[in-house]
């Protein structure tokens, strides 16, 4: 008998044969630190005959290769039909933002040349500096070198994803998960909340794909598990620098603070005696230094643009879209407060959030097996510390002002570049993946599991149930004669929030008792789910609550219900972790759960949309006024009101009144065109409709039918419900293109933006 020591290298003395854990029976090798199911200090035996070792290596193999075939499978059914079925995102960022963006990218790399300079970008503006192509970034040299600037952005997507899957299934290994383990930690994360809200977001999947890559290598730095930790600290600080590269840091700098916390939790080990060495952390600190000057072609024109940005980054901007404490009941039920629209001025506005940003979710199953892990390996085993550790202060972090000190540390530096608390959350649901995994695992070796799953069944039906408790106690309040003394208490709490001078309760409750008919995003999303809110019942919160419970409750009541059954086969583990497995599939793969954005055919928007396609037959550099921010690049036009992060100090009145209505008097938007460059205005089905009934159409104008350019605006759903109406622009020329070779002196202030108009 030889004991399994608490350096992981210790594990490197026992041969390559099969190792059987006493008294639980067989256990698997795990990587390079232990064996699967064992902790720290536990005593394993060594056998050796030759042929049986073979027969082992053999069936781990077999285990290996169908773990990561359904890792493969589930990850590619949960974007289905995105990628390989022929589909890829529409709307939203996709169009306003990236693609656009991604288009000018791809051609200054058919060209020969880095984007320095975006000429296409509103006024001019810098294209590497501002970072969001990645110019350095390698996969996007070679996808949008190569390929349509479409199918480049759906492969990346698709391709991104599977690396995050695959880099969570090794970094499950890494800490000791088995490969069936791990597979399940990567389905779980890769199909999280976080990537379901921010599908439409190129930065989500193309930099959070990095980050379990960064915290796997971090721990085998950490803890000097395997052969080579030299190498494996140039691999880290590599994979940090590659996170880096695509140009959104946010999710670099979180990966960036798991690596410190794991560096942390080793010191902490070490002084506790648990580890032998301290080295781990030296080595991590040197991989977080090469970081800066690997990156740094990005990390420089970008730091120097950003000293000139005008944002303000103040308490108001950096404590915006956090995780407030009501969201967190989307670890138990992300259908609450997502899948209505009614559910924005009254769940999301008042808390400076909303539903695009915070969608905490890993699936049931796996958070119950997360839990188990904890309450039961916290003690006797680093990994589970570590995770722990992890989970629990980005879920601190994503609640931002929320919590005490917000106000101090979120002026550090790296905290004080990005608002959005609520992003912590991807960390969170990283670190829950891989503890599921664990709780995956060692679920046959828990006592009481059946207990425990009945009590976390009944303990996740009871958080949506107070919170919806809440908020009909909310309007119980309100409603004449009301509770006085209970309103008061709301009006407390709201008063408590870190913003003043929002809408008071009593305002607030007013809203929910009147149709939302002045917010377009109401109408979209209702047509969306197939209901055209012809009725004042559909678009009125306190008249349709009910209806919006059971559509956002009963998919995660009949989970829980589900599992509920389960908890009589706690006695039988082969046939309980197949189906939390099952369930699990079940969970995340429902039919179109939490998508946020429209499909569509993965083929030129150029060629799908007459709007562009007339645009991009215009002298290429043409500057246009209109709303569809970043699009127009796809056509190589040049929108001044082009969508971009880091904005220099410009005249916005400028831009403003250029796309202003177009009503009786069109000579001073006419002449703020000319002063602007844009040799054309493009009019939206809104702002058609509205020159239509002022009875003014200026000359040059020019009716086009644009349904695909509608429906990636405004849902195609709801241009589909609208007909033809919804779906005409108006290409507006008021004089000759005069932006070609020209060059203007603009005042820095509105004092002198009159002037413009006469340049």
């Amino acid at each position: 008998m030889e004991k399994l020591g608490t350096d992981c290298n210790d594990y490197l003395k026992f041969p390559r044969t099969a190792l059987k854990k006493v008294p639980n029976g067989p256990a698997r090798r795990a990587g390079p630190c232990r064996p699967v199911g064992t902790t720290e200090g536990e005593t394993v035996t060594v056998t050796g005959p030759t042929t049986r070792t073979r027969r082992i290596r053999l069936g781990a193999w077999t285990a290996t290769a169908a773990a990561l075939l359904f890792l493969l499978l589930a990850v590619l059914a949960w974007l289905w039909p995105i990628g390989p079925g022929g589909r890829m995102p529409v709307g939203g960022d996709v169009t306003s933002f990236s693609i656009g963006l991604m288009g000018v990218l791809g051609r200054a790399i058919r060209s020969g040349r880095l984007p320095l300079w975006n000429d296409l970008w509103g006024y001019g503006f810098p294209g590497v500096g501002e970072s969001q192509m990645g110019a350095f970034y390698p996969p996007h040299l070679v996808l949008y070198g190569l390929l349509p600037v479409e199918t480049a952005y759906t492969l990346s997507l698709v391709l991104h994803t599977l690396w995050g899957a695959l880099g969570t299934w090794w970094a499950a290994r890494r800490l000791g998960i088995s490969s069936a383990g791990g597979a399940l930690a990567g389905f779980a994360w890769s199909a999280c909340g976080f990537f379901a809200i921010h599908l439409p977001h190129q930065w989500g999947y193309t930099t959070g794909s990095w980050m379990p890559w960064a915290w796997g290598l971090a721990w085998s730095v950490a803890r000097g598990c395997g052969p080579r930790p030299r190498r494996d600290t140039v691999r880290l600080a590599i994979v940090l620098a590659l996170q880096i590269l695509p140009g959104h840091f946010q999710l670099a700098f979180i990966t960036e603070v798991g690596v410190v916390l794991i560096g942390l939790g080793a010191l902490a080990e070490r002084l506790a005696g648990r580890l032998d060495s301290a080295r781990g952390a030296v080595r991590l600190a040197l991989a977080l230094l090469a970081v800066g000057p690997l990156a740094a072609a990005q990390l420089v024109p970008t730091f120097r643009l950003a000293r000139l940005a005008a944002e303000r980054r103040d308490f108001e901007y950096l404590s915006g879209f956090a995780a407030s404490p009501i969201h967190l009941v989307s670890y138990v039920a992300p259908g609450l407060f997502h899948r209505s629209p009614l559910w924005r001025p009254l769940a999301w506005d008042p808390f400076h959030t909303s539903p695009e940003e915070h969608l905490a979710y890993i699936g049931l199953a796996p958070l119950f097996l997360a839990v188990g892990a904890i309450v039961t390996s916290l003690k006797r085993d680093a990994a589970t510390r570590a995770l722990t550790l992890l989970a629990a202060a980005t879920l601190v972090l994503s609640l931002g002002p929320y919590v005490p000190g917000f106000a101090a540390w979120c002026r550090l530096p790296g905290f004080s570049f990005f608002r959005a608390p609520a992003r912590w959350a991807l960390g969170t649901e990283l670190a829950l993946a891989l503890l599921a995994g664990q709780g995956y695992d060692r679920l046959r070796s828990w006592r009481r599991s059946g207990r425990a799953l009945a009590g976390f069944a009944l303990a996740a039906g009871l958080a949506p149930l107070l919170v919806v408790l809440g908020v009909e106690l909310a309007l119980a309040c309100t409603d004449p004669p009301g509770w006085p003394r209970v309103a008061e208490v709301y009006s407390r709490a709201q008063a408590a929030l870190p913003w003043k001078g929002d809408a008071d309760f009593r305002a607030l409750m007013a809203i929910a008792r009147r149709p939302q008919d002045r917010d377009l995003r109401v109408h979209q999303a209702l047509a969306r789910q197939g209901r055209p809110a012809t009725a004042a019942a559909e678009r009125t919160f306190a008249r349709a609550r009910r209806d919006i419970y059971v559509q956002e409750l009963a998919p995660t009541s009949v989970l829980l219900l589900a599992i509920l059954a389960l908890s009589p086969l706690a006695r039988r583990p082969g046939v309980l972790t197949p189906a939390l497995v099952i369930l699990t599939a079940i969970d995340l793969l429902g039919p179109g759960r939490n998508r946020v954005t429209d499909l569509g055919p993965i083929r030129s928007l150029v060629a799908q949309s007459p709007v562009l396609t007339r645009l991009s037959e215009l002298p290429r550099g043409t500057r246009t006024a209109d709303t569809t921010r970043n699009l127009p690049m796809l056509a190589a036009a040049a929108p001044i009101g082009a969508y971009r992060t880091l904005d220099l100090p410009a005249v916005r009145s400028l831009t403003a009144l250029a796309q202003a209505p177009i009503g009786p008097g069109t000579e001073p938007v006419a002449a703020a065109l000319r002063a602007a460059g844009a040799g054309v205005r493009l009019l939206d089905p809104f702002e058609t409709a509205d020159m239509e009934r002022s009875g003014t159409r200026p000359a040059g104008t020019e009716a086009l039918i644009d349904p695909a350019l509608a429906g990636w605006l405004g849902g195609a759903d709801w241009v589909a419900a609208r007909g033809e109406r919804a779906a005409t622009f108006t290409l507006w020329r008021p004089g000759p293109a005069s932006a070609t070779g020209r060059a203007w002196l603009v005042p820095l202030t509105s004092a002198r933006a009159k002037t413009m108009l006469t340049a």
